[in-house]
Formats: C-alpha cells, structure tokens, sequence
C-alpha cells in the first residue's frame, strides 16, 4: 500500500459466533500492521457500546444476531452524527439476496458471505478502510476551507464576509421570535498614527492582541469579526441593549488597561465603541443596524475617543416598544 492508503485503524467484529470472530481475526492476523486494535461484541448492544467507548475505523458486523440484529445496528449508527462515517461491511449468509439489498439500502457499504475466504475479507477491508482514508481527508479539506473562507487571515477572527451570513440569520430569528439583539462596533483609537509612528508589523501585532482581549470577554455564542483595517464588530444575540453597554464598556477597559507588547515596545492603546440594537422599523436590517452603530462610533470619537456611546434612535425605539408592551 502507498503513503496515502490506511495503518493503524481500529475495527471492530460484531457477531454472536465465537467461531466467525475467531475466523476473521486469524484472517486479520495476516495484516497486523494495518490494525491498531480489533474490537469485539457479541451482539449490537455490545458492538455500540463498544463504538461509543473506542474510536472506530470499520465495522464488520453479522446480520442475525440476539437482541439487537444488525440491521438494527447500522441504523443506530448512520443516525448518529458522530459515528454515521464508519463503513460497514455487513456478514450474511449465502443466497440471502433480499437481507443484502436491505442492508445496502439502509447503508452497509458493503455485503460479505459466510463462509468467506480470507483473501476476499482482506482485500474488502482494505478497500473500505482506503476509501474511508480518503472521505476523512476531503470532509478535513473542505472543513480548513470553509475555515479559511470565513476567518481574517491576521487575527484569526471572522471575517466580514462570515458576519454578514450570521448578521441575516440572527436578525431573522430576532424577527420571528422578538428576542434582542446587540451589535458592537469598534474602532482603534489613533491607529493610523500607530503604524506610522511604530511600523505595520507593530501595527498588525496590536491587532492581534486586541482581538485576543476581546475574546476573552465575549461569550461562545457571541461573534467576533474583523469589520475592515482597524474596525471590528461583535454580534450579541439574545443581549437587551444594557447588557451590550456592559460588554463594551468590558471591552474597553481591557483594550485600555495595558499597553501591547512588541518586543520590549510597550504600546499603548485604546478603542471607541459605537452600540446599536435590533429595533423594528428603525434598525431591522443589516444596514440600519450598522449604520447605527456607525452614528454612536462617530459619537464615541468625537467626544474624545476610549468611550462607548449608544444609538440615540435605537434607545427611542426600545423604549417605545418597551412602554407599548406595558400591561
């Protein structure tokens, strides 16, 4: 086998013979350098049991069995999202056409027929396993690619392309449900200043290092996005506009205490926040919503920068719909 075809897998044999196991390990035995571990159950509570303990690579796994059959257990795995990958190579007996078309039909990757001849078993596993090799490394391809797609390549952040996909979703969930939500936008203090004072390569570690402090106030469910250059936006679902003026004056603070640190520069910095919130018929779009937030940063700057301001119309709208939905 190349570079690119599978070793060190771990299968695992489902069958309620101790003959039948016995048989495929000996045949397994013929190529142990594949196999990190072979597993063993004797029936499919026994075989899920063991898949949910052990990491799995392949199963092969008979089709009438006590309890839990196999059809049965390929169902519970295809339906589980953690497990429904794992190939399956279902043992039947001979002529059991209808069982084969049944268990490919609910989808066992492949049938073998007991008896089976070893080499047959062999060359079967080794397919499944390099198939399974090359599925794992294109769902990892397109999961570094999506990544890439949807973050800032300097700060490791979201990008605005990716904000701009959450921002629709949230505001229409915002819609349907009238939960709140907050929008943040931040703007280094000076920055241009910075880097012509310091170099871009200091400029582009102060960047980093506010995105980190940011980070560490925000919560999982929050999104942070670099917005463009010095801007940066954060997205608060489920937030009322009090809890928003808290985070960003967190954020502030943070950004605020130290200055960043390149090298033995101490560089120290500070941010303007301008806060806006999902209010109907005043800010119910993406662009309303930051164009608001825009309006509080000019705000923020202009009344000596290191400060959070609010949208005046957004506070009028809240408080409007607030009152109305007074009893």
């Amino acid at each position: 086998m190349n570079e690119k075809k599978p070793r060190n897998t771990a299968l695992l044999i489902v069958d309620d013979s101790e003959a039948v196991r016995n048989q495929v390990r000996r045949a397994l035995d013929r190529e142990k350098r594949l196999f990190r571990h072979v597993y063993e159950a004797r029936n499919g509570i026994e075989g899920y049991k063991q898949l949910l303990n052990h990491k799995v690579d392949l199963i092969l796994c008979d089709v009438v069995m006590p309890e839990i059959d196999g059809f049965k257990l390929l169902s519970m795995v295809k339906n589980h999202p953690e497990l429904k990958e794992i190939p399956i190579i279902m043992l039947t007996a001979e002529g059991d056409q209808k069982k084969k078309n049944r268990g490919l039909e609910k989808g066992a990757s492949d049938y073998l027929t007991k008896p089976f001849d070893q080499s047959e078993l062999l060359a079967r596993v080794r397919l499944h396993l390099e198939l399974k090799l090359l599925q794992d490394e294109l769902r990892e391809a397109n999961r570094q690619l999506t990544i890439l797609s949807n973050t800032d390549a300097l700060t490791q952040v979201y990008n605005r392309r990716h904000l701009m996909k959450v921002m629709l979703h949230e505001i229409e969930r915002a819609a349907r449900y009238g939960t709140d939500l907050c929008f943040l936008l931040l703007d280094l203090d000076n920055f241009k200043n910075l880097n012509d004072t310091y170099g871009h390569q200091t400029g582009d570690q102060i960047l980093i290092d506010v995105c980190l402090r940011i980070r560490n106030i925000l919560r999982r469910t929050d999104i942070l996005a670099r917005y463009g250059g010095e801007e940066f936006a954060v997205l608060l679902p489920q937030v009322p506009l009090s809890g928003a003026e808290q985070v960003a004056e967190k954020i502030r603070a943070a950004v605020a205490a130290s200055p960043v640190m390149v090298g033995e520069l101490a560089v120290p910095i500070s941010l303007s926040c301008g806060i806006s919130a999902y209010a109907d018929g005043i800010s119910d779009t993406i662009d309303t919503i930051i164009m608001e937030a825009d309006k509080a940063l000019y705000e923020a700057k202009k009344a000596g920068k290191n400060r959070v301001a609010v949208s005046r119309d957004c506070v009028e709208a809240l408080a409007a719909r607030d009152g109305e939905n007074q009893p």
